[in-house]
């Protein structure tokens, strides 16, 4: 190596330490790389010939990693792209990640993976491109319910009724968006429902006529491609089905993005809300989403001896997390402090905690980050929330 390279490499050294810095631009400009093919097969003009500068930063990252560590840089663009479909552990540069994340790979066949997805979410805003699809979603559901409660409780209803639907219906008919459209009926100075921007921003439209057939999952509902056997929704077991839709014109699938970020996470919430839903009444109260997403699952215990003072009630509040990365989930992860409870909780689905090494990978990256919070199980933070409610101790 020569002594300029040596001297430069000992300048860069420390900047390029994170490894999981480097993958997040990486995939960061695989996803800006994707959807630029995506607008192209659809017709749209290409926006540049130059590959994202994300993916560069994060290509230069891994040059100097390799030289580091005495090995061969990757020579040219299309070696990297090939390293994206291998698993972590296995790349030439040697990654520094956790065990639960070396099996992971950037590109699932001809998709980011739910890894990348993730990884693209958490790089710096100056390096991940556009506005990402779920972002303008999220932000246009929050304005339609403030558009739709004269009270703070009538904002949160509509909150908690937009964001169900985003949870329970990844493939939607117009005849369906009209029901919605129904309930949903304020509208801007040019007459269009500002619950159209919501849906727009959330889903795709597709034409057809009169009855359409679509493959989905029996479970989750996720649209599923022809050659699928079974559904990539994580911790999902479903199988392939075919669904009518009786529709006027056609029918709207969810944005990917949407997809990945806000329906397939939310299914964890919507198990919750559908195991806590039958509390005994006058003994707990379940909160969906409350404070428009200060936290995603809160339950009220009154205290009976102060049933006039709602101050007085004893609060468990839960985020509930369904992500690949342990590590990035811990090292991403901070607690809203507009939400205040007495027990804070970090949720897993069952199949996270059955993931070897990945709770232990979670909680080291949580440690000095968000002291207080407990992770714990869906079904464990279900099953002490009913103990509480009938009066029992569950610690």
């Amino acid at each position: 190596m020569h002594q300029a390279t040596r001297e430069r490499l000992a300048e860069v050294g420390n900047s390029i330490a994170d490894d999981y810095m480097t993958l997040k631009l990486l995939a960061a400009g695989l996803a800006r790389i994707l959807w630029e093919r995506q607008r192209v097969r659809e017709g749209a003009e290409p926006t540049t010939g130059l590959l994202p500068q994300a993916w560069r930063a994060g290509v230069t990252r891994l040059w100097w990693r390799a030289l580091e560590q005495g090995i061969e840089p990757p020579v040219s663009d299309m070696v990297v792209f090939a390293w994206c479909r291998r698993p972590l552990g296995g790349w030439p540069v040697r990654l520094d990640v956790s065990d639960s994340d070396a099996e992971s790979m950037l590109i699932d066949g001809e998709e980011l993976s739910a890894f990348a997805d993730e990884a693209a979410r958490l790089a710096p805003k100056s390096d991940a491109e556009a506005e990402l699809t779920e972002n303008r979603a999220f932000a246009r559901l929050q304005a339609t319910a403030e558009l739709h409660g004269r009270t703070e409780e009538e904002v949160q209803q509509a909150y908690v009724s937009l964001r169900l639907f985003l949870i329970e219906s990844p493939v939607v008919s117009d005849l369906e968006l009209n029901k919605l459209t129904g309930r949903f009926k304020e509208a801007d100075r040019h007459g269009r429902l500002y619950v159209r921007d919501f849906f727009d921003a959330a889903y795709q439209y597709r034409k057809t006529g009169g009855t359409a057939f679509c493959r989905v999952c029996n479970d989750c509902g996720n649209p599923l491609h022809e050659g699928v056997d079974v559904c990539g929704t994580p911790g999902c077991g479903g199988v392939p089905v075919i669904r009518r839709l009786k529709v006027l014109e056609g029918y709207y699938v969810q944005h990917r993005g949407v997809r990945v970020c806000m329906h397939d996470p939310g299914l964890v919430e919507k198990r919750l809300f559908d195991a806590l839903g039958d509390l005994p009444e006058g003994r707990a109260r379940l909160h969906r989403w409350p404070g428009m997403d200060a936290c995603d699952v809160a339950v009220e215990f009154p205290d009976p001896a102060a049933s006039d003072d709602p101050g007085r009630s004893e609060w468990w509040a839960g985020d509930a997390k369904d992500c690949t990365s342990a590590t990035m989930l811990g090292r991403s992860f901070t607690w809203n402090q507009r939400m205040r409870a007495r027990h804070r909780f970090l949720i897993l689905p069952w199949h996270r905690f059955e993931q070897k090494h990945y709770v232990d990978d979670l909680r080291r990256e949580m440690q000095g980050r968000s002291d207080g919070v407990r992770v714990i199980s869906e079904g464990d933070f279900v099953s002490k929330a009913r103990v509480r409610a009938l009066g029992g101790t569950p610690w």
